[in-house]
């Protein structure tokens, strides 16, 4: 088993890991990756940052060998923190009214859209500012990693998307919100009317044309004006990208989403565009 060396690392000269009881630690994990913020709760600042990218990962079985390189061999997750909060990335989600919402009934509600895989273990998020419940499955190879570490918590990273997207709404008094979440192979879309989620959706692509393709699609199944729509870009997509350059053909107003502004963000993080790691920067809301 390889160990596994950051792409990214970054780290305020404030941090210490002699009080990790005092932090938490927020990480992010799909097939295309590994990432994990630090969180100083005495100050409401996140003080480091790590990524670590992979190839080669075609299905989430694949990444137990570098999940549990990282987990045995990285000294700082020996330590005890305040939250050690992970993040899954999946497109195996489902949001259910709190109404009908029954604990014993994870199962059954996730066979609504997905066939139930042996190692299925379900979970499920409770969305403050939805009605609804966010139910979804991590598989046990995955969980059983993460046994040894203490105050462990799950999220799906949709969780996240979802809860920043209403906030944002809220607080913008927006009537009318699109947000486009753009990960390396897939992308979400977040549409809230009213201040009110219409809807969330996932999608696979593997070229521009399949991202344009898909975006607009759902946009004519609203009936949403394309030229008239006002998109929120939000994770890993530059201006000067390819993707970038094909929607702003058909979307006439696309801006970039921020951090969290009621948080704090070290300097040293400066040098990360304001929109990149958006899910991950806002897990705290899943908390």
């Amino acid at each position: 088993m390889n160990e596994l060396k950051p792409h990214i690392s970054l780290f305020d000269k404030s941090f210490s890991d002699l009080n990790t009881n005092t932090y938490k630690l927020y990480l992010e994990v799909g097939t295309t990756g590994l990432k994990y913020t630090v969180f100083n709760t005495e100050n409401n600042t996140f003080i480091g940052f790590e990524e670590y990218r992979l190839n080669g990962i075609f299905n989430t079985y694949a990444l137990v060998d570098p999940l549990t390189s990282l987990i045995k061999n990285k000294p700082l997750f020996q330590k005890t923190f305040a939250t050690f909060h992970v993040s899954f990335i999946n497109q195996r989600s489902t949001l259910i009214p709190n109404a009908i919402f029954q604990q014993d009934k994870l199962a059954l509600y996730h066979q609504y859209n997905f066939t139930q895989q042996e190692e299925d273990t379900f979970l499920h998020d409770n969305l403050i500012n939805l009605s609804a419940k966010n139910i979804y499955s991590v598989p046990d190879y995955i969980t059983n990693i993460f046994k040894p570490v203490k105050n462990i918590a799950f999220s799906h990273f949709s969780s996240a998307l979802i809860e920043a997207g209403l906030i944002h709404a809220k607080q913008s008094n927006s009537l009318s919100l699109i947000d486009v979440h753009i990960l390396t192979d897939s992308f979400q879309i977040v549409v809230i009317k009213n201040q009110q989620l219409e809807l969330y959706n996932s999608f696979t692509y593997q070229t521009s044309e399949d991202f344009l393709y898909y975006l607009l699609f759902v946009l004519d199944q609203l009936k949403i004006d394309n030229e008239k729509a006002s998109i929120r870009l939000l994770g890993e997509v530059e201006k000067n990208s390819t993707l970038y350059t094909m929607l702003y053909k058909y979307i006439n107003t696309i801006n970039f989403g921020n951090r969290p502004e009621n948080l704090n963000f070290s300097y040293i993080l400066e040098e990360i565009p304001s929109h990149f790691h958006y899910t991950l920067f806002n897990q705290f809301l899943c908390e």
